[in-house]
């Protein structure tokens, strides 16, 4: 039996009886681990216990045959460290924290680390925690996912010829861009605006106030502006980050063999297209 210790962001739970919960955790060290955690609802006089909350962080100890193991590990202790609950004050922003959490247990492997994916998503959480504008924040994770996870398109040029202009089209099955010569020939591609791709080729930038976009620094000699104050109450998303949204969506769509089940409670159908 071997005892582990690791941080943890809770991706999926469910309860398996009164007292106890099926957890899918995600860790930096040990990557995706499924435990089930007995007896972490029973509570006694003096405390109510309620179980492990989705999404959230915390200190994990499970104990398992071995690392390689297919079956569920045990949770031994939880110490939670964040509960990220400005997630719980719109639901835009549960959606995409749940949308997050969701892709990340469907596309990477159990027991297989990603440190830096970890981070990413412990940022994406926490910018989401506070963001009026979420599809922005989502964005920026699905291509650090995507990254990690060795399935990031190419956005530098065309996949064909390796034009590097009048790039108008993106295929999943070619793993990137189609300029205008070459995607007459190919039926499964989906049109790209200017916006949109320019969006893509940023790097990603978890920042509540403008998710996309790094920051600008000063003149020599002179201080960093302030970030922009977020307005009041929810705005909607541009339509080059629901472009660029689109396409990433679609994209792993492909990967998946399925739509993402989240993905219409971000983005209304009739506001993008579905992968058919």
């Amino acid at each position: 039996m071997t005892i582990l210790h690791d941080e943890a962001i809770v991706l999926h739970r469910l309860d398996y009886s009164e007292t106890s919960q099926v957890l899918v955790l995600f860790t930096p060290t040990h990557g995706k681990v499924r435990a089930i955690g007995k007896g972490i609802k029973r509570g006694t006089k003096s405390r109510i216990a309620v179980g492990i909350d989705l999404l959230e962080r915390g200190t994990a100890v499970f104990s398992t045959r071995g690392e390689r193991s297919e079956t569920l590990a045990t949770l031994t202790e939880w110490k939670p460290r964040s509960a990220f609950l400005g997630l719980r004050e719109r639901l835009p922003r549960l959606y995409a924290a749940q949308y997050a959490a969701q892709l990340t247990a469907q596309l990477t492997a159990d027991w297989d680390p990603h440190p830096a994916l970890f981070e990413a998503l412990g940022d994406c959480l926490l910018c989401l925690a506070e963001a009026d504008e979420v599809l922005g924040v989502v964005v920026a994770y699905q291509q650090v996912l995507l990254r990690e996870i060795g399935l990031q398109p190419r956005f530098d040029c065309c996949s064909g010829c390796g034009r590097s202009t009048e790039l108008t089209h993106f295929s999943s099955l070619e793993g990137g861009l189609l300029c205008r010569h070459c995607e007459p020939a190919h039926v499964e591609k989906r049109e790209l605006t200017p916006d949109a791709l320019a969006l893509l080729r940023e790097s990603p930038c978890f920042t509540p106030s403008s998710p996309l976009e790094p920051p600008r620094a000063g003149s020599p000699g002179e201080a960093a502006p302030a970030p922009a104050t977020p307005a009041p109450g929810p705005t909607l998303p541009s339509a080059a980050v629901r472009g660029a949204f689109d396409v990433l969506n679609y994209h792993i769509a492909h990967i998946l063999g399925r739509e993402p089940q989240l993905a219409d409670l971000l983005v209304p159908p009739a506001q993008r297209r579905r992968l058919h």
